[in-house]
């Protein structure tokens, strides 16, 4: 299924209505959640105390911010994101809602690995690689787990999602 069309996105069974219809209203247009993006970053920037825990972010889940040099601009861009930790690294996921092109900050990781983690109010440096297919496969089940809607979402288009570890390397 092409992810343009949201209004053929079939409701899957772990969500109720009331949810599925907050996930369609969410995820209607890109500019909707590059907007709700912007936003939520700015929240967190004004008010960063837990929102690695997942207090104070809309999701309830926790959230880091990520800062990738923009591949074309080289300028900083800013964007929240869910995580899991493993061990002292984190892992992100380029979801972008099932959309069927790879977010803009997975992009500028790939040009450049370079970047830039804040959990609450500590921000560190760091450097982001691509989970091998092994890794994407030990560490999938965890992501399901964190927000089932990666699972539906990766089912909504062709594209293999990025999972992407990153390792911080120090203080920013």
């Amino acid at each position: 299924m092409s992810s343009t069309n949201r209004e053929s996105m079939v409701k899957p069974d772990f969500m109720s209505e009331q949810e599925f219809q907050w996930v369609k209203d969410a995820t209607e247009s890109l500019e909707r959640i590059r907007g709700d993006a912007r936003a939520d970053a700015a929240a967190y920037q004004a008010n960063p105390a837990g929102w690695s825990e997942g207090r104070n972010s809309r999701s309830g889940m926790p959230t880091l911010l990520l800062t990738t040099l923009g591949r074309k601009s080289g300028e900083k861009r800013t964007t929240p994101l869910l995580f899991l930790h493993e061990g002292w690294r984190v892992i992100v996921i380029g979801s972008l809602a099932g959309y069927d092109n790879h977010p803009f900050w997975y992009l500028n990781l790939q040009a450049n690995p370079k970047c830039w983690i804040q959990l609450d109010d500590l921000v560190m440096e760091g450097v982001a690689r691509e989970a091998t297919d092994a890794e994407r496969e030990t560490h999938w089940p965890r992501v399901k787990a964190l927000f089932p809607a990666y699972d539906y979402f990766q089912t909504t288009t062709d594209r293999k999602f990025g999972l992407v570890f990153i390792t911080p390397t120090g203080p920013a």
